[in-house]
């Protein structure tokens, strides 16, 4: 039986720092769309500087949409942000306008297009444990035995997330299977839309280039007192916000522990490590169509794409 999925949205991913903020609006330009943000940390306020947020000026250019909008002290998970963004890609194609979701979040794109598994309920005592283990015996230990039972979740998630390593490990340790095995047996049924992808893909030398350009640009823009002003809003357990890039570096520096230099470049390793993992995620996709921001008209080519796409998709449906 035919999948009713014929609603085109384009999707625009890539790494942080490949510039898809800018390649995004003038897409939409051309497409008369309007943008989704699907990067995780540009959902909640006051977060303007260190998630590269797109300004005032640019949300004026074309509509943009779960940009700025939520609480610090609040949490935006994969599957409240799929539910927002379906209900948001219906109000855009009820305007006759083209939906686009734009951003890095890899797994939030993932939600969106096949649904999120949530898993078992939290095991309170066993995280306990865990986090008493991990303070003791550190967090390589536990990422080294995710590995071997999820080397999948494994490989996207950073070795010094602890609780999202936490939750893996309580997950495997709940029902004995990884979350990978549990997505796979659980799938959420598709949505009628059909996501047609565009990654901006460049050289690993020159990516990093302009992320550690951009860490300085940050810093030059007023970084540091921004993160204090997150952390003076931030309340203690209810957000997720003090471990996002260049905040929590940042926030070592603002309280004596490391100076400014070292802050600079601990946030730039890091987000360079982002970054790599973020490539690892989007390669492992192969609806991706990549393109290079260094070549001419990337905007305009990327429209085209989408747009033969659609085209094609019609034809199907006639055939």
């Amino acid at each position: 039986m035919k999948e009713i999925n014929d609603k085109p949205v384009l999707v625009i991913c890539g790494p942080t720092a490949s510039g898809k903020t800018r390649v995004g609006i003038e897409v939409a330009k051309i497409l008369r769309g309007e943008i989704i943000s699907a990067d995780a940390r540009q959902f909640y306020q006051l977060m303007d500087i260190g998630t590269a947020k797109p300004t005032l000026a640019e949300r004026a250019e074309v509509p943009h949409h779960l940009v700025d909008f939520a609480d610090i002290n609040s949490q935006i998970s994969a599957n409240d942000f799929r539910e927002m963004a379906l209900e948001l890609i219906e109000q855009i194609y009820s305007r006759e306008n083209v939906p686009m979701i734009v951003g890095g979040s890899g797994m939030y794109i993932r939600a969106l297009e096949e649904g999120f598994f949530e898993g078992p309920k939290a095991n309170h005592k066993f995280r306990r444990m865990l986090e008493y283990k991990i303070e003791k015996e550190g967090i390589e230990k536990f990422h080294k035995r995710l590995q071997k039972v999820d080397p999948e979740t494994a490989e996207r998630l950073s070795p010094r997330d602890k609780s999202r390593i936490i939750r893996a490990l309580e997950v495997y340790q709940e029902t004995g299977k990884s979350i990978t095995e549990l997505q796979r047996e659980n799938p959420k049924p598709r949505t009628e839309y059909t996501f047609i992808k565009a990654g901006l893909k460049w050289p690993r030398e020159l990516l990093y280039h302009r992320i550690n350009r951009r860490v300085q640009d940050m810093v030059n823009a007023g970084l540091v007192d921004e993160v204090k002003r997150v952390f003076d809003h931030l309340q203690p357990g209810a957000s997720k916000a003090h471990k996002a890039l260049g905040y929590r570096e940042f926030k070592k520096h603002i309280d004596g522990e490391i100076g400014l230099e070292e802050a600079i470049e601990l946030t730039r390793l890091h987000t360079r490590h982002y970054a790599k993992r973020q490539i690892t995620w989007f390669r492992g996709d192969p609806d991706i169509k990549w393109f290079s921001p260094r070549k001419p008209g990337i905007a305009e080519r990327i429209a085209e794409y989408f747009q033969n796409r659609v085209i094609k998709i019609k034809k199907s449906d006639n055939a």
